[in-house]
């Protein structure tokens, strides 16, 4: 019986020990760096559990109301991995783009990102985006 030869590690693959959960200074608990990571470098791709349109406002009413995503079709998504739990930022150290035909979000370093740094997103969907958000965020920087 021959052993099973292991596929190629992939350059852009994630290794879950590359991120860990902590206690944040944003809020509660926030998405950390193990290591550094280049601009532009992806950070971890999610599937995501999508929530039709017409479920949203049930949602809203549960204490997962600040954990999802408005996805392109009005409805919702939960970012599985550590996708639901980065932090918003004005100066967000990241970026995260859906792709609602793979429902997925894909999280990009939009900054060099140093090891035990929090990884933040802008919540407005721009790392230096000014828009309106679901919650009060306080106001933006300048």
């Amino acid at each position: 019986m021959s052993a099973k030869r292991q596929p190629e590690a992939d350059s852009t693959e994630i290794h879950p020990g590359d991120l860990y959960v902590a206690p944040s200074s944003v809020h509660g608990m926030g998405v950390f760096a193990r290591r550094d990571f280049r601009k532009g470098e992806i950070i971890e791709v999610c599937p995501v559990l999508r929530v039709k349109p017409s479920e949203v406002k049930w949602l809203d009413k549960t204490s997962l109301c600040n954990h999802y995503f408005e996805w392109p079709d009005g409805g919702g998504a939960l970012a599985m991995g550590y996708g639901s739990l980065y932090n918003h930022s004005w100066a967000a150290t990241a970026r995260a783009e859906h792709d609602a035909d793979a429902e997925t979000l894909t999280y990009t370093a939009a900054r060099r990102i140093k090891k035990g740094e929090e990884i933040t997103i802008n919540y407005t969907g721009e790392p230096n985006g000014r828009g309106e958000l679901r919650f009060d965020a306080g106001p933006p920087p300048g």
